[in-house]
């Protein structure tokens, strides 16, 4: 599929920060541009010349694109050809106030990255009202859809495009059996628990971790260190994509069950469960670890390698450029897409 001459998609994003949710956003601004868009990127920040981001081997060259444009603020005016793409619930209120008269409302797409949405604790519930809203969306994984599909407006299109990701770049081949002291990674993202069971087991085990931003290079090294990734999540979570890089890594994920990371997690088939936040619980998966021959570590592994398949960018833009033709087909005033 291809966009009209006419067509450009506007992308609101937080900051430039390389979290998973804003490298999501610009995956999908690299799939309008090779759907033949022209694309307009709208932060509250300004674009530092050195944004870790745009290091990332898939976003390297949008800063000399001429069809990106980069914007500090979110004035954004949307007229009939515009299309505009958002995932932070704050930010639709500037959004709604750049709709220009001939803009349809279904040309506002909201990309819903986690089932928290349908907590009315979450941002004080405005995400919860927001849903109710007319414009289009797209859930990340089927566990978001079935967590909001009870309050989603019923007269806007909406759809699941399970999250893809570009995870050739933390693949890593292993083999063989785990060392009897073993390497065991975490990031403080989400939470801090993994430094709580780095504290219980003492020098049982090598522990590193990421605390601060990273680079993608940084997390690849930390993955490919690793014979062990801890998941340490929020509770609910979309997808928590740290657990997908550590399976392509060919670590093997430790996680609690948190909603979203069900789209990859297949519990004791290509990673162990624990509880959330169960200490006892994850000192005895790293035990248990210590002790398994090489049957389980490879057969978690090739399930792992397995799972990845699933989430290959390529298909997430074919799924979007099929969900914009049905939502075009709702406009009344509808840019010529052909295929």
């Amino acid at each position: 599929m291809t966009a009209g001459a006419q067509s450009e998609m506007h992308f609101v994003t937080p900051t430039y920060r390389p979290a998973g949710g804003v490298v999501k956003v610009f995956d999908y601004l690299v799939h309008a541009l090779e759907l033949g868009f022209e694309a307009h990127v709208h932060c509250p920040l300004a674009l530092d010349e050195d944004e870790p981001l745009l290091a990332i081997p898939r976003l390297r060259g949008l800063r000399g694109d001429e069809r990106v444009h980069f914007h500090r603020g979110l004035n954004l005016g949307l007229g009939q050809h515009g299309w505009v793409l958002f995932s932070w619930p704050a930010h639709y209120e500037q959004i709604a106030l750049g709709l220009g008269a001939s803009a349809p409302h279904e040309r506002v797409i909201h990309l819903v990255q986690n089932t928290r949405h349908a907590n009315p604790r979450f941002a004080d519930g405005y995400p919860l009202r927001l849903l109710s809203r007319p414009m289009a969306r797209i859930m990340v994984a089927h566990e978001v859809m079935d967590a909001v599909r009870p309050y989603l407006n019923r007269e806007s299109a909406a759809t699941t495009i399970v999250e893809a990701h570009d995870w050739e770049f933390f693949y890593k081949v292993r083999r063989g059996v785990l060392p009897r002291r073993l390497s065991v990674a975490y990031t403080t993202w989400k939470s801090d628990f993994g430094l709580q069971v780095e504290r219980a087991i003492g020098d049982r085990c090598a522990f590193r971790s990421i605390r601060a931003t990273a680079t993608w290079r940084e997390v690849r090294e930390l993955m490919h260190w690793a014979d062990v990734f801890m998941c340490c999540p929020g509770p609910e979570e979309g997808f928590y994509l740290p657990g997908l890089e550590a399976l392509a890594a060919g670590a093997i994920v430790v996680t609690p069950d948190v909603g979203g990371n069900r789209a990859y997690a297949r519990f004791g088939v290509n990673c162990v469960e624990v509880g959330f936040e169960d200490l006892d619980g994850y000192v005895a998966a790293l035990d248990q670890l210590e002790r398994s021959g090489p049957g389980p570590i490879a057969a978690l592994r090739h399930n792992g390698y397995a799972t990845l398949e699933n989430h290959r960018l390529e298909r997430e833009r074919t799924e979007f450029g099929r969900f914009l033709l049905e939502v075009t087909a709702r406009c009344q005033n509808h840019v010529v897409l052909p295929v």
